[in-house]
């Protein structure tokens, strides 16, 4: 099995790019998702929305290695490997369709734990605060599927 099979698909993937990006999907104690602020800056597919802390995996990097590494980038925080497991894949609605795998983690953080490296803000969002933002959109049917488990 691949490291790409252990990640159920949530949508279509049509013509999918051989860009991959590494997500974490953070929940905290209280049940709460951290979620990032996307920033307004050229180049940055839905400014605005929210959506999980990640990116891009580099050559020779895992995606589970990239998760962590995005997540240390954009959070400060550094959980252990084993604290994040497969959780769904989508494609991006960028132009450039990329394969976006998220990581799902239950850490025990807070507001005080992030220094946000990346990104316009973040929060810590209770699921009924979650669906009534703007979410980066291939996420959408992904996250009501982790806000459902």
């Amino acid at each position: 099995m691949t490291e790409q099979a252990a990640f159920p698909l949530y949508g279509a993937l049509e013509n999918p790019g051989t860009t991959r990006g590494a997500l974490v999907a953070v929940r905290d104690r209280q049940g709460r998702e951290l979620m990032q602020l996307r920033d307004h800056r050229p180049g940055v597919a839905h400014p605005g929305c929210w959506g999980f802390f990640g990116g891009g995996v580099e050559p020779g990097e895992t995606l589970l290695e990239a998760a962590l590494r995005e997540l240390q980038e954009e959070t400060g925080l550094t959980p252990p490997a084993a604290a994040l497991h497969p959780f769904g894949q989508v494609q991006s609605s960028s132009r450039r369709r990329t394969r976006l795998f998220v990581f799902a983690a239950e850490l025990d953080v807070g507001p005080a734990d992030i220094r946000l490296g990346e990104g316009a803000g973040f929060a810590f969002l209770a699921p009924a605060q979650l669906r009534a933002l703007p979410l980066v959109p291939a996420l959408v049917p992904l996250i009501e599927a982790y806000l459902a488990d």
